[in-house]
């Protein structure tokens, strides 16, 4: 592993999935929030850097995955790269938060079905974009 190949795509997945997080949380599904917490109060709440640092978290564990089999999931001629990725960030989401996503919604009675839906179909998007950071981030810091 070239360590700072490793570092431009954690950091890379790092500041992306921060803006995508904080974006959607905020302006496309924050009011559902919002109604959700008033309705039960005390059930959710907001702490900004922790969401921060678990983002850290995630790109570094992330990108350790990407280099270990980008290779296997963009085909031997590509080397990872954008492929890959894509590939390894949408399987992160169905094994993850889309499956943890249907867990809660069959757990909990406050998670409307649409609002779980609208984030599983986010976070499929938005692991696919990480994964696509870190394999050109990877590949492209390998070739200068």
């Amino acid at each position: 592993m070239n360590t700072g190949r490793f570092a431009g795509a954690v950091i890379g997945v790092w500041i992306v999935r921060v803006a995508l997080n904080a974006t959607f949380y905020t302006q496309i599904v924050g009011r559902q929030f919002e109604q959700i917490g008033s309705a039960h109060p005390g059930i959710l709440r907001t702490v900004i850097p922790a969401y921060v640092v678990t983002d850290l978290i995630f790109a570094l564990v992330f990108a350790f995955l990407f280099v270990k089999v980008g290779a296997a999931l963009g085909g031997p001629a590509l080397g990872g790269g954008i492929k890959a990725g894509v590939t390894l960030g949408v399987m992160v989401a169905i094994l993850s938060p889309v499956l943890g996503n249907l867990y809660q919604y069959y757990s909990v009675t406050y998670l409307p079905a649409g609002l779980a839906f609208t984030d599983s179909i986010f976070h499929v998007i938005a692991h696919a974009i990480e994964g696509g950071v870190a394999g050109v981030i990877y590949k492209e810091i390998g070739h200068l």
